[in-house]
């Protein structure tokens, strides 16, 4: 029997009694709120500033040539780090009744013109759970087909490159820290934990 609680996170309101909440910001894509809470075991008040995001998704498409699996990836500029960053295919889940796996499939044929009929699950993960509700939902796609059709990309995706890369050469890039977008390090590497890499 183990001594410790059950390894998955739970939801736990009632840990804590909020005294107060405030909203400091609203935009179309997050909201900062100011609260203050009293934490149950210690009963210390702690204040945060918190940044509530609307949840995403990710697809790690994979596909084989020559005996190796390769990752379909994309590259774009990313103002808030000034770096042009490789990365999945990603976005949020803002279609109203939309499943996270349709939304997955999604994001790939806008992002990359590829299309799958399906997505597994991967992986999930908050994005930094110390100040912000984001959570992202990773998934699996094989062997995706190029869209018949291109879609007309706008803002900074339009500028998307697409690459076909080895797997073996992305593990050895995050490996060595030359990749650092977190839906990708975090899929991949869960990819390769789950069922090795074929090279």
């Amino acid at each position: 029997m183990s001594t410790y609680p059950e390894l998955r996170d739970v939801v736990a309101h009632e840990h804590v009694t909020v005294t107060s909440s405030h909203e400091m910001l609203t935009t179309p894509f997050i909201s900062v709120v100011n609260e203050e809470f009293v934490l149950g075991n210690t009963g210390l008040s702690i204040g945060r500033f918190i940044v509530h995001h609307d949840d995403a998704v990710a697809v790690l498409a994979l596909r084989r040539r020559d005996g190796a699996e390769e990752v379909l990836l994309i590259r774009q500029y990313r103002h808030a780090v000034g770096r042009m960053m490789w990365e999945i295919p990603a976005g949020l889940l803002d279609v109203d009744g939309e499943n996270a796996d349709k939304a997955a499939l999604r994001e790939l044929r806008e992002e990359t013109d590829y299309e799958a009929r399906e997505a597994d699950f991967l992986v999930s993960f908050y994005t930094s759970p110390g100040f912000t509700d984001e959570k992202i939902t990773c998934f699996l796609v094989r062997d995706p087909e190029q869209c018949s059709t291109v879609f007309e990309r706008t803002d900074e995706e339009s500028e998307i490159e697409t690459y076909w890369v080895p797997l073996k050469e992305v593990v050895d890039a995050i490996h060595a820290g030359n990749m650092c977008c977190p839906t990708l390090v975090t899929s991949v590497l869960a990819y390769v934990s789950r069922y090795g890499v074929c090279s």
